[in-house]
């Protein structure tokens, strides 16, 4: 079954919709709307009782291991393009790696960085280094997850309830990645997570 991350928690209510989660993400370090500081992020992540994924785009080593002293999460996602250096900078720090790479037509795997990885995200090509909320093309994704196999992959970029169905059948995944396809006004929609929960487990009306 395909496990579902949702990203980009903000507050207690975001917690709260979001609790039946496989993972729930934090953004820190980064320049995302979502971004947290990081003792508003460890504030949360202490409430937080699923596995907790920090995300950055932060690549300087010194940082992104003073962001795991403070955090101490379950998962730390490096959401910049993937750089054999700054895995081999914090693989050694007792937390699991998930890498991204920008999913387009030509895309080269760095095969030494990807063997320090528990999982490579495949995430949609934007003006940041992924997190586009844009839909990208599956069919590539699926030749990817089987070009990385056996490493695990998960699924990011404008996922949502009414979609998500068809990405997990093209592309078999690990797991997928939602964000702002279950947002509303200010934060989470319990609908839109319930909805989405509700599919990506096969249990949809």
């Amino acid at each position: 079954m395909t496990l579902l991350k949702i990203c980009g928690m903000r507050s207690m209510a975001d917690l709260e919709c979001c609790r039946g989660a496989d993972y729930l993400g934090f953004v820190v370090l980064s320049d995302s709307p979502r971004c947290l500081d990081l003792d508003a992020a460890a504030g949360l992540m202490s409430c937080c009782d699923r596995p907790r994924v920090a995300v950055t785009t932060e690549t300087r080593p010194p940082l992104l291991r003073k962001m795991l002293r403070a955090l101490e999460p379950d998962v730390l996602q490096l959401h910049s393009p993937l750089d054999r250096g700054v895995v081999e900078s914090v693989r050694d720090l007792g937390v699991p790696l998930w890498g991204m790479v920008t999913v387009r037509h030509g895309l080269k795997m760095e095969r030494k960085a990807l063997s320090s990885l528990q999982a490579l995200v495949l995430d949609s090509p934007g003006p940041r280094a992924g997190g586009s909320g844009q839909v990208h093309d599956w069919t590539i994704s699926a030749g990817l997850c089987r070009e990385v196999a056996p490493l695990l992959t998960v699924l990011a970029g404008g996922l949502r309830p009414e979609n998500v169905r068809q990405a997990i059948d093209t592309v078999r995944p690990f797991a997928v990645d939602v964000s702002s396809g279950v947002e509303g006004k200010g934060g989470k929609d319990p609908s839109r997570v319930s909805e989405m929960m509700a599919v990506v487990r096969g249990e949809e009306d």
